[in-house]
């Protein structure tokens, strides 16, 4: 016979093999475990590289001892019932493969013990071969220790890092944890030291500076309720960013998930805020009802599939674009010394564009009228549970830029003004970029979209999944200034494209197009396309450098940035401003 059924300990392996991928995931399987069971305090102790011991022990609900040889059997969980289960997880696991995956790689020994029971229960499973139960004196909650992980399975022990990198990604689990689960207690220790300890606390904005300490204390908290979706968290103010996404955390139902569509919005509200292969910090909640998402897609529980995808996408997008908005709106540019730009200061410098004059208002057709829109955003201080945030509206009056006083222009570059946050040094060409982008953006987002019509039409042959994600998008792509026709089998005309692209094949960035609605029903390419497109006529368009500007140009300007909704850095994410408060001046002339 060619086909035979696999032994149950290889059985065991493979499955392990989809969950147990290093020491961290093995963390990741017990806490999880230890929060479905109630514990209000979880201490994680990790020797070498993990592959030693790993002990995890929680004061939760325990098992019961007749129930502690069964958790180690394949297919049993305490989580789910029935099939109708599957779409209502509101638990951290569920899968019932953890503890026997486990075993089936490492001497696995659990203690544990209900409050409401005298004595507990210690079991040892060793490499799949299983114990017997025995009574055990031990406090209420469940301590299982983990060794010699992997010792049987020397390929995979060949793929363990050093003990710095594989303690690394222990910590990174249960930080992610702690920041899930703020009124957790949670303690890792390593090597004979005691690495992290958060303690419990009501509020999430407490549990983040535990985490991250000072750096937590930079990020602006964001909130946004739409019918059953509730977005919550924290996120970065530009120009702060980072080299890579790391710091970019997801949680859905307090679950840490690793997601494209949550991604692709985050990195959509800080479009044209941030330098290009920059990253911002944002730390997201949502909350949903469980039947909404589908957390059964993967192993190990980091990827899910949402029922309403596009409603997440919008609703992730303007809960982070509407705190930016509500910092730029602000006086968040001036709050600090820390926002005072010297650390970005440098990165335009050498850069001279050229570009036409700049006019008082009504005297150029790129200047905005006047208006002062209110800018939606989060009440500071927000708790993870908390009501929804009101709206931020601008207050009248002078604005954050027009308040200042002009004292002049200096090297034919900088706007030189004072006033209560202290001295200020403004970019003119970046501040008038930012002002001409903003106003052709919103023409963009209210249809005004002029199209060219091509002389010779663009034939476009595709593989028939993304012809079916066409002709199901034509009407989205014909909104945004692209005519295409069928033109046979998989086949479709390009006739017309909008005004604003550069001239060329435009075939790839249909493609690109394409691929991305398939992936997340729109495609940040026509974004970005776009946004390029407009970037680069506003930046040949607008006040050169080394271009001598009147007193009422400067004001003019300053009244123009108060307009706009994110006047701190050009289309290009580099700074309009620089401040140098009192103190600061005062420490630089040694008056302090």
């Amino acid at each position: 016979m060619k086909i035979a059924l696999l032994p149950d300990n290889l059985i065991d392996r493979i499955a392990a093999g989809e969950v147990v991928e290093r020491p961290a995931s093995v963390v990741k399987e017990l806490l999880d475990n230890a929060l479905d069971a109630g514990a209000g305090e979880i201490s994680v102790l990790v020797e070498g590289n993990g592959t030693a011991l790993i002990r995890v022990s929680d004061d939760g609900e325990g098992v019961p001892f007749e129930d502690v040889a069964l958790a180690f059997e394949r297919h049993s969980t305490s989580k789910i019932r029935s099939e109708a289960d599957l779409a209502n997880i509101a638990s951290m696991g569920f899968r019932g493969e953890a503890l026997p995956s486990i075993a089936s790689v490492a001497v696995v020994e659990m203690v544990s013990r209900p409050g409401s029971r005298e004595t507990g229960c210690r079991y040892r499973v060793e490499n799949g071969r299983r114990g017997t139960p025995v009574a055990a004196g031990c406090p209420g909650g469940t301590t299982v220790e983990v060794r010699d992980l992997f010792y049987h399975v020397p390929a995979r022990l060949k793929f363990m890092k050093s003990p710095r990198t594989e303690i690394r990604y222990v910590s990174d689990v249960v930080n992610r944890a702690a920041l899930a689960h703020p009124s957790v207690h949670f303690r890792l220790h390593h090597g004979g030291k005691r690495l992290a300890e958060y303690l419990a606390t009501p509020r999430l904005e407490d549990r983040v500076r535990q985490v991250f300490g000072d750096a937590g204390s930079d990020l602006a908290p964001l909130a946004l309720n739409r019918e059953s979706l509730r977005c919550t968290g924290f996120a970065s103010q530009a120009p702060k960013s980072f080299g890579n996404s790391r710091y970019m955390l997801t949680f859905v139902n307090r679950r840490f998930v690793r997601d494209r569509l949550l991604n692709h919005a985050m990195l959509q509200a800080y479009d044209t805020l941030l330098m290009k292969g920059r990253f911002p910090a944002v730390l997201l909640y949502l909350e949903m009802p469980s039947d909404y998402v589908d957390v059964n897609v993967h192993p190990a529980k980091t990827e899910v599939r949402f029922r309403r995808q596009n409603e997440v996408y919008e609703t992730v997008l303007a809960a982070v674009r509407g705190s930016l908005k509500a910092a730029a709106q602000g006086n968040t540019p001036f709050a600090s010394d820390s926002a005072s730009g010297r650390a970005t200061a440098d990165e335009g410098a050498g850069v001279r564009e050229p570009l036409p004059g700049y006019g008082v208002p009504g005297m150029h057709p790129g200047l905005p009228p006047h208006a002062r829109p209110g800018a939606g955003g989060p009440a500071p201080g927000l708790p993870l549970a908390g009501p929804p945030a009101a709206d931020v509206q601008v207050s009248e009056g002078p604005g954050t830029f027009s308040s200042l006083t002009v004292v002049g222009q200096v090297l034919g570059c900088y706007i030189l003004c004072h006033g209560a946050p202290g001295m200020v040094l403004i970019d003119q060409h970046a501040a008038h970029e930012r002002v001409a982008f903003e106003r052709m953006r919103r023409d963009l987002e209210q249809g005004r979209i002029e199209r060219q019509e091509l002389l010779m039409p663009q034939v476009l042959e595709l593989p028939v999944t993304e012809a079916l994600v066409l002709e199901e998008q034509l009407g989205a792509l014909e909104r945004a200034g692209f005519t295409l026709e069928p033109f046979g089998r998989n086949t479709f005309s390009l006739r017309a494209v909008p005004a604003l692209l550069a001239e060329g094949d435009y075939r790839d960035a249909v493609r690109a197009m394409i691929s991305e609605l398939a992936e997340t029903g729109r495609s940040g390419e026509l974004h970005h396309g776009f946004h390029e497109r407009l970037m680069s006529i506003a930046c040949h368009g607008v006040i050169r450098a080394n271009r001598t500007l009147e007193k009422e140009e400067m004001e003019a300007l300053l009244r123009n940035l108060d307009e706009t909704e994110f006047a701190t850095q050009c289309p290009h994410g580099r700074p309009v401003m620089v401040r140098f408060s009192r103190s600061q001046l005062e420490r630089m002339f040694r008056r302090a």
